[in-house]
């Protein structure tokens, strides 16, 4: 049984980004380049196994967020 990382079960610095992202998403409508440039970071963050959002920047940055 695979168990699945929520937004929920994350720190909350993930939790925020991710409410960030969404509120923007939804102000700039349907388009389809914020919504890939975010959809890429979204999975990074659910995906990190950093703890603080420090941490997340300086792992982004060496390894040219990927």
């Amino acid at each position: 049984m695979s168990v699945e990382k929520t937004v929920e079960d994350s720190p909350k610095w993930i939790s925020r980004r991710v409410g960030a992202i969404n509120r923007i998403l939804k102000s700039k409508g349907n388009h389809r380049s914020f919504h890939e440039h975010f959809i890429e970071e979204h999975w990074r963050l659910m995906n990190t196994k950093c703890k603080t959002k420090k941490e997340y920047k300086i792992w982004t940055q060496e390894n040219g967020k990927v």
